[in-house]
This record gives C-alpha cells, sequence and structure tokens, in this order.
C-alpha cells in the first residue's frame, strides 16, 4: 500500500467511526432512553497490538524480583492459573465468569507465598495492561454529553477483572480523578460513567446473555429503553439485542482484528520463552 493509500485509509475508517459514533448519539438521544450501557476493553479502553500472552509476560518480569522468583516460571504458573481457572468455569458454572484475584491467589499457593505476594502479581498485570490501553476520546465525549441530558452510563465487561480492578483501569487511562456519579458535576476530568459491571464479580456474562437481563434488573430499567454499544458482533451486539436492547456496534479496525486473532493463536509459547 502507497502512503497516499494509507492515508486515504485512515480517513476512511476516522469517518466510518464518526458515522457510528452519530449514530450512536441519535439513538441515545431519540426521547425515552434512559440507560447507556458500554462495553470497556476494545470501545472505551483501546488496546495495542500485544497478545495477552505478552502482557502476562511482561508482568511477570515486573513481579517477579519483589517475589523473589524466576519470571519465566512465574508466567508458566500465571498462564496455568488461567487455563485452570477457565476450565473450572466450563465445568462447574459456563454462564459464569474467571477471577484474576483467584487466579493470582493460586499462583501464589503453588510458589508457597501468601496474600501479599498475590497482590504484587495482581498490581503488576493492572499497571502493565494500563500501559497498553488508550482512551477511546470520542466516544467518552459523546457519554458526557448524553450525561449531561439525563441518561446514565454504565460499563458493562465480560472480564476476569474485578468492578474496582475496572474502575482503576478507566481512571488510569483516561486521566479522571473519579469515576461519575449522579451527585457529581461533569467536568473534564471526571469519568462519565455511574457505574461497573464485571462479569466476574456477577457471576453472568454477555456472551452468554445472562449479564444484560441483570442490568437491566439492577438498574430498574426497561430493556427497550436501553442501547449498548462495543465492539463484538456476538456479545455486545448479537446478545444485547437478544435480551431486548438496541445495539450499536463499534469495531475496531480490520487489520487490528486480524492482528488479534493471529497474536492469539500464534505467541502464547514465545511470549512465556522470553518471559526469561
Amino acid at each position: 500500500m502507497s502512503r497516499v493509500d494509507g492515508i486515504r485509509s485512515r480517513v476512511g475508517r476516522a469517518l466510518h467511526q464518526r458515522e457510528r459514533l452519530a449514530q450512536l448519539e441519535r439513538e441515545v438521544l431519540r426521547g425515552d432512553v434512559q440507560l447507556l450501557t458500554t462495553d470497556v476493553f476494545d470501545t472505551v479502553l483501546l488496546r495495542d497490538h500485544t497478545t495477552e500472552a505478552q502482557r502476562l509476560a511482561a508482568a511477570a518480569r515486573r513481579a517477579a524480583p519483589e517475589l523473589g522468583v524466576d519470571p519465566g516460571a512465574l508466567a508458566r504458573l500465571r498462564w496455568e492459573a488461567h487455563a485452570s481457572g477457565y476450565r473450572a468455569v466450563s465445568m462447574e458454572r459456563p454462564d459464569g465468569e474467571a477471577s484474576l484475584t483467584m487466579m493470582c491467589a493460586a499462583v501464589a499457593a503453588s510458589l508457597g507465598l501468601g496474600d501479599g505476594a498475590a497482590k504484587t502479581l495482581h498490581d503488576a498485570e493492572l499497571a502493565v495492561d494500563a500501559e497498553h490501553l488508550r482512551p477511546n476520546r470520542p466516544l467518552l465525549a459523546v457519554f458526557r454529553r448524553v450525561r449531561a441530558a439525563g441518561v446514565r452510563v454504565v460499563a458493562v465487561s465480560d472480564t476476569y477483572y474485578s468492578e474496582d480492578d475496572v474502575r482503576w483501569l478507566l481512571a488510569t487511562v483516561t486521566g479522571a480523578d473519579r469515576t461519575g456519579g449522579s451527585s457529581g458535576g461533569l467536568g473534564s476530568r471526571e469519568l462519565p460513567i455511574d457505574r461497573v459491571y464485571s462479569s466476574a464479580d456477577e457471576g453472568a456474562t454477555k456472551h452468554r446473555g445472562g449479564l444484560y437481563p441483570l442490568v437491566a434488573q439492577r438498574e430498574s430499567v426497561d430493556p427497550a429503553r436501553a442501547v449498548h454499544v462495543g465492539d463484538h458482533p456476538s456479545a455486545d451486539v448479537q446478545r444485547s439485542r437478544e435480551a431486548g436492547w438496541t445495539a450499536v456496534h463499534l469495531p475496531r479496525e480490520g487489520a487490528f482484528r486480524a492482528a488479534k486473532i493471529l497474536g492469539g493463536a500464534a505467541a502464547l509459547p514465545s511470549a512465556l520463552r522470553r518471559a526469561r
């Protein structure tokens, strides 16, 4: 692709994204909407092209000196805890989610270490993840405008992070002073999100469909008066529509999606080997 073609492609993607955001704002401000729900990762917080395995290896390198363990061994134990956690979920509670807190506790126990070690690994993973995320500022601007119009905005995420973890990542990556709330103002440094729902804490997921009715119940809202925005065609679009939401699809660019799929399939073994 020539430089000119590359510029045209970027301009085209930017215009398409602007059109999707305008569609979202129209849907929310049509008059009867009470709730806007949003996906978090790759929607509000945009990841770079690193893979999950690469980020876990980086977190292991960061935590290992404090724990006094080999970073390669720590990375392998962390991935084994990840795999074991999701195997347990699939067998015991397939509508649920694994938990980073439990994974880190399992790693610490495997090493004969205590809760302090689990927290060290947990905090290293959050810090590394924050370094590979950037805020979707045009979307955040839409959130500010719809909140100013009286619509409640909540984040709904399929993740092994707790709701406190997600709030920390949102505030850290966006540079916000705090999470927004009904009693707060709408300053530019306030995060324009009223609440976070995490599948790890709620025991239900978007991709299985259970998190949407749970959120509707907690928020006391008719799904017909709710709009959801996210990047995933199934978890964010199909499942929310099945639950009665209006859905607006906000996909990442094609090159990012391809790199994510290929990286997830190919990068794990080499990433863990490089942890040494």
